[in-house]
């Protein structure tokens, strides 16, 4: 397995399988089912020990101790459908038996206050944050590039360098824009999260500096 959250790559036969319907390739031994488990899952796992001030390594160590505990489990998982939210408290509590450890986090007890479960409001956001990940990129193409870079690359966005970084007219990016959103709207809607394409500000509440 990987020691960092993979980058997307072109889009394959798993790809479209909701999570129960992963797990149960995954079960049946298909290869392509678990790197698609690590891309689409990869990026919030790490993101939680980021997020608690572990270094690097210790992130690194966290992501692969998660996704080991859940390939032994597969088999045991009772809500198949909610992957996410099985990984967000394991990886939480895997985030606590390393800072514990390491002893170089003084505190980890108070940025950890439950070792069991995250907060609601933590669970909810991060899961939030998760579903609009896989939204955009189930999205693809220039319509992920673009709402990526105006809603969740850190910084103020710029029309100019987003019209240079993907090769558009500076007067298209709004016209553009409302219409990727409006697909990313319906994408929302079938992960069973719900979105508002007129306001910005309600994108970047997504936003996942790590």
């Amino acid at each position: 397995m990987p020691t960092v959250p993979p980058k997307a790559g072109p889009r394959r036969r798993a790809a479209s399988f909701d999570d129960a319907k992963l797990v149960e390739a995954c079960l049946g031994g298909d290869s392509e089912a678990w790197d698609e488990v690590v891309g689409r899952f990869g990026r919030l796992v790490y993101s939680i020990p980021r997020r608690y001030g572990l270094s690097d390594a210790d992130a690194d160590d966290v992501f692969q101790t998660a996704f080991a505990i859940l390939y032994e489990r597969l088999g045991q998982l009772r809500d198949r459908s909610r992957l996410s939210a099985w990984l967000i408290r394991t990886t939480h509590r895997e985030c606590y038996r390393v800072g514990k450890r390491s002893g170089r986090y003084v505190d980890l007890d108070r940025v950890i206050e439950n070792v069991s479960e995250p907060s609601d409001d933590l669970l909810e956001t991060w899961e939030t944050r998760h579903l609009v990940r896989q939204a955009l990129r189930q999205l693809g193409g220039r319509c992920e590039g673009l709402l990526t870079a105006l809603f969740l690359a850190p910084g103020q966005p710029r029309y100019d360098t987003i019209a240079e970084q993907l090769g558009m007219k500076v007067g298209s990016i709004g016209p553009t824009r409302a219409r990727c959103f409006e697909k990313l709207e319906k994408i929302l809607l079938e992960l069973g999260l719900s979105a508002d394409p007129d306001e910005e500000s309600s994108a970047r509440e997504y936003h996942d500096p790590s």
